[in-house]
């Protein structure tokens, strides 16, 4: 397996560091692994002004939320690719849109509970489908 950084940006920028957990010294419980930004998504977001043209990962990072949750969104008609592109192509958005959005915090409720409804009934598809089939019996 290659562990080099990919040398595309928006590869880079996908990628995300997590910190190790750490003990705390009160308790011998462990902390929550930590998201922390990688220094070229850091670059994009301390810019004065954003590129017109947002990926995934940079629109994810403006709006908080994870780069696999834009996906989801979009196909739930809560953000809207620029043009119309091809089904396995790369997605960009407007940066005055994803601003936009970043700002109402009604949207943001929106998103976020659309998104839960999402990984509830992925969930729940999964489930049925380990309980709904009855386990070949060897013999």
């Amino acid at each position: 397996m290659n562990n080099e950084t990919p040398n595309n940006l928006a590869g880079r920028m996908e990628r995300e560091i997590r910190a190790k957990p750490e003990k705390k010294t009160d308790a011998d419980k462990y902390v929550s692994a930590l998201y922390v930004l990688n220094h070229d998504l850091k670059a994009i977001l301390n810019l004065n002004r954003l590129p017109a043209r947002l990926n995934a990962a940079q629109t994810a990072a403006c709006l908080g939320f994870k780069p696999h949750d834009i996906p989801v969104l979009a196909a739930r008609e809560f953000l809207k690719p620029l043009g119309k592109p091809m089904a396995n192509s790369d997605k960009y958005y407007a940066r005055s849109k994803v601003l936009e959005r970043a700002d109402d915090e009604a949207w943001l409720s929106l998103a976020t509970e659309a998104l839960s409804q999402h990984w509830e009934d992925k969930n729940a598809r999964k489930a049925k489908k380990q309980n709904g089939h009855a386990r070949p019996v060897k013999k």
